[in-house]
């Protein structure tokens, strides 16, 4: 019952801000949040509003960047849920003023900024948040399998959901900047990870590098299939296409010693199958289900190889109406 939740959450929330325990006190704020959505749908902007100004006033690095990442995915959301009424709108210009107090009149482009506005907040502190582990937010953050790659560290949960937010404005970015200037929020989502990469790399964490490495390598084949090598520091300069499968070749030589290598053979099987190369897709299959046999993933491998060989019947016919 919504009302219920809500008074427990109140009083869950005041227990742990006496005890300062933000973890408890996120999870009850958000799911509080939830419920009074659905009884009262303008709460959404009240709560939003309390999200940002405990942003503000948080003096934990770690909680205002997590408070800073809630509030971007907010921004985005709301974008997603009205995307058809934002396209209808024109853009605002602030020209240095304050925002519209009230967002329902806001256009797309405000949206945007403040999602990228919010994400660059969340990240702000990376020392910080590699050096945090996200046991310390258990409830707030539930532990995926796949973070024992990253050592459970907030700074790639953080980035991952930064990347997240600005992929759902990102269709807004490229209206706004039709004229052929530079996108700004594909701009943000390469320097996150143009940070993310030599990080991992500088701490030694082989499974969090070829990860990482991986999301960026895809997500710049599948944005404009402009792939961008993989460097430190300052501008990365744009290939072709090709050069995915060359970036995924030099992941997969370069860590061949590693079981997280495999995920780079799963890839590149995949890339192939794209390409209509099933005969190499399924040497990419063998060669890894060969190589890490003990790899905890290794049945997407074989699964794969199970799909390639699966006979199939496609059949077209002519629409008919009686």
């Amino acid at each position: 019952l919504p009302q219920t939740v809500i008074k427990l959450t109140d009083e869950i929330f005041r227990k742990g801000e006496k005890e300062k325990n933000t973890p408890q006190m996120l999870k009850a704020y958000m799911c509080r949040r939830d419920n009074q959505d659905m009884l009262t749908p303008d709460s959404f902007y009240v709560n939003l509003q309390g999200l940002e100004q405990w942003a503000k006033l948080e003096q934990n690095a770690v909680s205002r960047a997590v408070l800073n990442s809630l509030v971007a995915n907010i921004y985005a959301d709301y974008v997603v849920g009205n995307r058809w009424e934002l396209r209808q709108r024109t853009s605002l210009d602030l020209e240095g003023n304050a925002l519209p107090k009230d967002i329902r009149g806001w256009s797309g482009n405000l949206f945007m900024q403040q999602v990228m506005k919010y994400t660059d907040e969340a990240l702000k502190d990376s020392v910080e948040l590699l050096n945090t582990s996200s046991r310390s937010y258990v409830p707030f953050v539930i532990l995926g399998d796949a973070s024992e790659y990253y050592h459970h560290d907030m700074y790639h949960l953080l980035a991952s959901r930064s990347i997240e937010a600005l992929q759902r404005v990102e269709e807004l970015s490229n209206r706004i900047t039709n004229d052929g200037t530079v996108n700004p929020v594909k701009q943000d989502i390469i320097a996150i990870y143009g940070n993310m990469i030599p990080a991992y790399k500088a701490t030694g964490l082989k499974e969090g590098y070829v990860l990482t490495a991986l999301n960026y390598l895809e997500w710049r084949w599948n944005a404009d299939r402009n792939i961008r090598p993989l460097q430190a520091k300052g501008e990365l300069p744009v290939l072709t296409e090709d050069t995915y499968l060359k970036a995924l070749n030099t992941l997969k030589s370069k860590y061949a010693s590693e079981p997280i290598c495999a995920e780079v053979y799963l890839a590149e099987a995949r890339y192939t199958i794209g390409k209509q190369q099933q005969l190499n897709a399924l040497q990419l299959c063998d060669g890894a289900i060969r190589l890490y046999p003990g790899y905890r993933r290794i049945n997407a491998l074989k699964n794969l190889r199970e799909e390639i060989l699966a006979p199939y019947l496609n059949v077209n016919a002519s629409d008919l109406a009686f």
